[in-house]
């Protein structure tokens, strides 16, 4: 019996993560669409998951592998909807059976009742093994020259979706933004960054570091960024706070993800308890 090897986890067993050598060939049921694996992008979520923090294996088996940042070459497609060769990269998330009214209008990265299933995280395998399978909806094509960088493909999906939410709030009446302010050099505030550089914005990078590969690469991946390196995370907490108390008719602030317990900004969805998270998937 052929098998391939993958990275997995025990969900929920802190210091479970194996690289297997025998885990089974991905199943025909997962999808017409065979892809060779050459890229996987490693993310906070994926460090949760190998915590035990969360995640959930498929049904029938005690492990999950890992990956939902992917990248990949089509081995063959008996559809015709991909070549092999291809370049692709899988969508995380699929809707749930229901369907809610989001996943059945193609939203499932708005699910309503939690059924939807995701890649390495939630009840589907991952991408971090050798081989995996698509249906041809969820097999996105990217072009040959993002061979080195197709894996950031879902990272970036985040960011497009917060632009997108942030277009629709500020569009409800006469709206002109000219600066961006990205809270964050991580690789979510960088792509940040790149997409408001790309729409014409001038952009203002604040990051607690003041050296390390931060400031350089904010700089050189993105021409028109000004990296301040002389503003804490702290105080970035206390601008991003009031300033739309001084400024709300031109303001919009998009929490890509927001840190709970009594470092949550006041008045944010944390302060009371929550956390929020914008995830394209």
């Amino acid at each position: 019996m052929k098998s391939v090897r993958a990275v997995t986890v025990i969900p929920g067993v802190p210091g479970s993560l194996r690289l297997l050598d025998d885990y089974p060939e991905p199943a025909p049921e997962e999808g017409p669409i065979l892809v060779e694996a050459l890229s996987v992008g490693v993310c906070g979520t994926d460090i949760e998951i190998i915590e035990g923090q969360y995640g959930e294996a498929p049904p029938g088996t005690d492990h999950l592998v890992l990956g939902h940042e992917s990248l990949g070459r089509v081995l063959e497609d008996p559809t015709g909807t991909r070549q092999p060769g291809d370049l692709v990269a899988g969508i995380v998330r699929h809707p749930d059976p229901m369907p809610c009214p989001n996943c059945a209008v193609g939203e499932w990265d708005m699910c309503r009742n939690g059924l939807f299933t995701e890649h390495g995280i939630k009840a589907l395998p991952g991408f971090a093994r050798e081989r995996w399978r698509l249906q041809p909806r969820f097999a996105v094509g990217l072009d040959p020259a993002l061979i080195e960088v197709g894996m950031l493909l879902e990272p970036t999906s985040v960011m497009v979706k917060a632009w997108d939410h942030v277009d629709r709030i500020g569009l409800r009446a006469e709206w002109q933004p000219r600066t961006a302010l990205i809270t964050g050099a991580g690789p979510i505030g960088l792509l940040a960054a790149l997409l408001a550089s790309q729409r014409g914005l001038s952009v203002h990078v604040l990051d607690l570091a003041t050296e390390g590969p931060k400031p350089a690469l904010a700089a050189r991946s993105v021409p028109r960024t000004t990296p301040d390196r002389s503003t804490s995370w702290t105080s970035n907490r206390t601008s991003s706070s009031s300033a739309p108390a001084r400024r709300r008719s031109c303001w919009r602030r998009c929490a890509r993800s927001v840190p709970t317990g009594s470092s949550a900004w006041p008045g944010s969805p944390a302060a009371a308890g929550r956390s929020t998270s914008t995830r394209a998937r």
